[in-house]
């Protein structure tokens, strides 16, 4: 019986040794030929991405304010509570930050949903508001069309009456030689 292992021809070309879309010096998975790290960018590399502009304008950003003074707010309380049950200052430090973290969190996101709730609203009032205007521009020309049409049939009955009213139109109608 043949071997039946299957030689490649000597016409073949090789196999590809990387993908074909690969720049020099670069991977399959940028587009700009750059290696990127193995492990990619860090949390280190995302804060510094950012600027001082970002984390110096942080409380000016919509929600942020009063999320913040709501936390600040539940978190004295979520620490008095902490110490007046009797728990150690370490624990009842701990209440506090933790309950004004979680009503930071809530507040914020619930302001936020209700920012989303209203921008659909605000929009959906233009778009209507957008839909009237129109809506009464068309019936403006319509109105328009149908008076232009009025003022041409009485300026055409007008005329007929002038005519009707001329030595011409008594010649036409009852003179007639042939």
């Amino acid at each position: 019986m043949a071997d039946d292992t299957r030689k490649p021809s000597p016409q073949a070309p090789p196999p590809p040794r990387a993908p074909a879309n690969v720049m020099p010096g670069g991977t399959a998975h940028t587009a700009g030929g750059e290696k990127t790290s193995a492990a990619g960018p860090t949390y280190i590399d995302a804060v510094r991405s950012l600027g001082p502009e970002y984390y110096l304008n942080f409380h000016k950003r919509p929600c942020i304010r009063d999320s913040q003074l709501q936390g600040i707010a539940a978190g004295f309380a979520g620490g008095s509570l902490a110490a007046i049950i009797g728990k150690p200052v370490l624990i009842a430090s701990n209440w506090a930050v933790a309950t004004w973290c979680g009503v930071s969190v809530v507040s914020y996101q619930v302001c936020q949903y209700y920012r989303s709730k209203e921008k659909a609203g605000m929009k959906q009032a233009a778009d209507l508001m957008e839909k009237k205007r129109a809506s009464i521009e068309a019936k403006k020309e319509a109105r328009r069309r149908a008076r232009e049409e009025y003022d041409r049939k009485e300026e055409a009955l007008r005329r007929e009456e002038e005519r009707k009213r001329s030595w011409g139109y008594w010649y036409e109608k009852n003179v007639k030689f042939w």
